[in-house]
């Protein structure tokens, strides 16, 4: 069903009282809500609104008991399958930059010099395909020497720091505020076979303050939030990246790191990384 901003929340109750097992809203109206203000839920003015039911619904009555709200609703039936197997086969190998390749199961990169990172979407966020941690991976493709001291804050799934580790990083720290991320990065870390050469805190973890290089991909709020435990822990004339910031942001959290001076920004379907580096 198509509902205006208005009418989404009668009708997302209407389907829970239905029976619905899920409701979905997205957006209908082609304008982007990239980041709500603490304590906000918005909703576009125009949202696509899905109900999911078991099979021995009476679609008859979902179908009656909506349109009696003025709606137009369409109805499928969706078969059975094995959905682990649908949701990774969306997936194919992606290469960032020169060498750095992400490559889902089932999958191999047999380019000449490739470095593989091996991973598949899970728990926490980070599958290289949002534009955020494409630039990151890219950044850390193009400036990784070898040796650095790294620290991934805000880590998701690892992909960041395992990337770092297979480019050459040194002793390399991933941190999150959320329990599912830290197990994630922890199983990935595994997987790739580098969990000797990473450390995965939870963000109630000190962390040193000595870093080369500090990557954040999060978003502006918590980015500002946290600027000073971000460039806290990069020693003097460290390397910092920053990401999943939309351009409007850009000189809000800019101005938070005031010992930070920035290069352009680089920007990539409305989003932005920004990289600096940490002034004497």
């Amino acid at each position: 069903m198509t509902v205006s901003k208005a009418e989404a929340e009668e009708v997302e109750q209407c389907c829970w009282d239905l029976g619905a097992v899920s409701v979905t809203m997205m957006d209908d109206s082609g304008v982007d809500l990239l980041e709500p203000a603490p304590g906000e839920t918005p909703l576009w003015e125009s949202v696509s609104l899905s109900g999911l039911f078991e099979e021995d619904v009476d679609v008859q009555t979902v179908e009656l008991k909506l349109r009696a709200l003025g709606l137009q609703v369409h109805a499928d039936t969706i078969l059975d399958q094995d959905w682990e197997r649908a949701w990774l086969a969306r997936f194919r190998p992606m290469r960032f930059g020169e060498r750095l390749w992400i490559c889902p199961t089932g999958f191999r990169v047999d380019e000449p010099g490739a470095v593989v990172v091996d991973l598949d979407p899970g728990l926490a966020f980070g599958t290289g395909t949002h534009a955020t941690t494409a630039m990151c991976l890219e950044w850390l493709d193009a400036s990784i020497q070898g040796g650095e001291k790294l620290l991934d804050y805000g880590c998701g799934s690892g992909i960041l720091t395992i990337a770092a580790v297979k480019l050459g990083a040194g002793t390399t720290t991933a941190i999150d505020n959320d329990p599912q991320a830290v197990t994630a990065a922890r199983i990935n870390a595994a997987r790739n076979d580098i969990e000797q050469s990473v450390e995965v805190l939870d963000s109630k973890q000190r962390v040193t303050s000595d870093f080369d290089v500090v990557v954040a991909n999060i978003l502006a709020e918590p980015l500002v939030t946290l600027s000073r435990k971000v460039s806290g822990a990069l020693k003097s004339g460290g390397l910092l990246v920053l990401s999943g910031i939309v351009e409007s942001q850009v000189a809000w959290v800019s101005d938070a790191y005031t010992n930070v001076r920035f290069d352009e920004p680089l920007v990539r379907d409305g989003w932005v990384r920004l990289t600096g580096q940490k002034q004497k």
